[in-house]
């Protein structure tokens, strides 16, 4: 099912976020959603990057996200 333009934003705006983690640090889906201004959609942040491509040839993938570096209200890493 294609994204609608709002989705599409939401995706790019939570990836560009989480591209701005610094290596060695972390934060939660409940910062991302707060600097993405959605502060009321921490799952959200979470479905993104459950769903963030493996194909290298979009703009946005998993090699250059680095979802592993947000983690959810226990501290811990989510699984994919």
């Amino acid at each position: 099912m294609p994204r609608s333009d709002e989705a599409e934003a939401f995706f790019y705006a939570v990836y560009s976020a989480v591209q701005e983690i610094p290596p060695g640090k972390v934060t939660s889906y409940g910062h991302i959603a707060k600097l993405v201004g959605t502060p009321q959609r921490p799952r959200q942040v979470g479905v993104c990057l459950k769903h963030l491509p493996s194909d290298t040839t979009v703009r946005f993938h998993h090699d250059n996200v680095p979802w592993q570096r947000v983690i959810n209200a226990k501290g811990v890493v989510s699984p994919r």
